[in-house]
């Protein structure tokens, strides 16, 4: 994978991914937090025994996996797919990631409730990958739109994959 080389010209443009990341974070961790209490309550509210919650949140996230089967742990051949740069290939569109993003945070905080055996890190991978790359594809159509109006010629940003490269690593900090 080729990264072109970064600038000063752009530490504002990693900032405001570290806020982006920071907003992601969060909402990862109160989708959790809220699916848990939820799932607590049914178990409460219904004397459900807790074994039955693995099967729910098989049967629940299987539907989910056959339309974006993306959000199912492929080893990290998924990370590696989003960060994939090839001359002539596109990639996945901003809108694809975003859904793929918020439909990750969300079958793995059920699926984590649910009781199903699982950590958080190959996921958060997956997440800062997408998020790193709808980010970089986003910037790097803003500054497109916005170069010929305002001159932007001293801003110029790196490529998707080197964000969501950027992105990832913080993960594994």
């Amino acid at each position: 994978m080729f990264l072109r080389h970064s600038t000063p010209r752009e530490l504002p443009l990693y900032l405001l991914l570290g806020i982006f990341r920071g907003l992601v974070s969060l909402s990862f961790s109160w989708c959790t937090s809220l699916i848990m209490v939820v799932t607590d309550k049914i178990q409460k509210t219904f004397a459900m025994p807790k074994a039955v919650f693995p099967v729910v949140g098989g049967f629940t996230v299987g539907p989910v996996a056959l339309i974006y089967p993306e959000v199912l742990y492929w080893g990290f051949e998924n990370v590696d797919t989003l960060l994939e740069s090839r001359p002539l290939v596109k990639g996945l569109s901003v809108d694809l990631l975003l859904q793929l993003i918020a439909i990750k945070i969300a079958a793995t905080s059920f699926c984590r409730a649910c009781g199903l055996v699982g950590s958080y890190y190959a996921p958060s991978l997956f997440i800062g990958a997408a998020a790193g790359m709808a980010y970089g594809k986003l910037i790097s159509f803003m500054i497109s739109q916005l170069n010929p109006i305002f001159h932007l010629s001293g801003i110029e940003g790196a490529s998707p994959q080197a964000y969501g490269l950027v992105y990832i690593s913080f993960v594994t900090i």
